[in-house]
């Protein structure tokens, strides 16, 4: 069996309406970087994997992984923790790639992902990848939004260079530094990508963009507000990470 070269982590909850695009995107990414295709997958030589942490979904959302687990050979891991950074932590343990990467449920990974995650991490020896993000729905507020947090994470601060939506990460890194904190409702990377930052070998990436949904603000009264609002006492008051206030998956019942 050779070895694993990159591990993608989709934690979901309750996920049915978007992960099957989100799979679809991962897997022809990987297809267009090697030319294996889905049908391969789930040889045993593969240098890829892709894995499903799936925290008590009550939707369909167990029935469509299996279809892809069928069909390309993504896996389907069962797990409780409720919690983003649960579900992620989970998916790791049962991964082996060199190299991991965080892709949420309602996000589209463009064609070039792969390609671009394996040059940064094996050429340019990274260690923490955040990748440009961009909405998936339509309107103005959506994209300010969005256009936002490319701006935030230019800030010369460690704690604004948040949203692992779209992440990669060395194992090594990820190991040393990791896992993603489990007591926090918001910023629960922070231990990664500021360990990343503080040795130089941070890197946000605007060169391939992944759109994601926007409907957790939406869904939510005055949501970008208060979303702005969780994000801006996290990073001034770190206490804020678990606190109650910051129930941005919770209130819309994912992760």
């Amino acid at each position: 069996m050779s070895e694993i070269r990159l591990s993608f982590v989709v934690p979901a909850q309750n996920e049915e309406a978007l992960i099957s695009e989100a799979l679809e995107a991962i897997l022809a990414s990987v297809a267009h970087a090697s030319g294996i295709s889905r049908q391969e997958l789930w040889l045993p030589d593969t240098p890829f994997e892709v894995v499903v942490a799936d925290d008590e979904s009550e939707d369909g959302t167990a029935v469509i992984v299996g279809a892809f687990a069928a069909d390309a050979g993504v896996r389907h891991i069962p797990c409780v923790g409720g919690t983003c950074a649960a579900a992620r932590n989970v998916g790791t343990t049962a991964t082996s790639g060199r190299v991991l990467c965080f892709v949420d449920a309602d996000t589209i990974v463009p064609r070039n992902a792969v390609e671009r995650i394996l040059q940064l991490h094996e050429a340019e020896r990274r260690c923490l990848v955040l990748y440009r993000l961009a909405s998936r729905e339509p309107g103005l507020r959506a994209w300010l939004w969005w256009s936002f947090w490319g701006l935030a994470r230019h800030l010369p601060l460690a704690r604004a260079k948040s949203m692992p939506a779209f992440m990669s990460c060395s194992r090594t890194h990820f190991e040393r530094y990791g896992p993603f904190d489990e007591r926090c409702t918001i910023a629960e990377e922070w231990p990664l990508t500021r360990a990343a930052y503080r040795h130089g070998r941070f890197l946000y990436d605007r060169s391939v963009t992944a759109r994601t949904s926007s409907r957790r603000m939406e869904l939510r009264p005055f949501g970008y507000i208060r979303t702005f609002l969780d994000w801006a006492s996290a990073v001034l008051f770190p206490g804020a990470r678990t606190s109650p206030i910051a129930r941005v998956r919770h209130e819309t019942g994912n992760s």
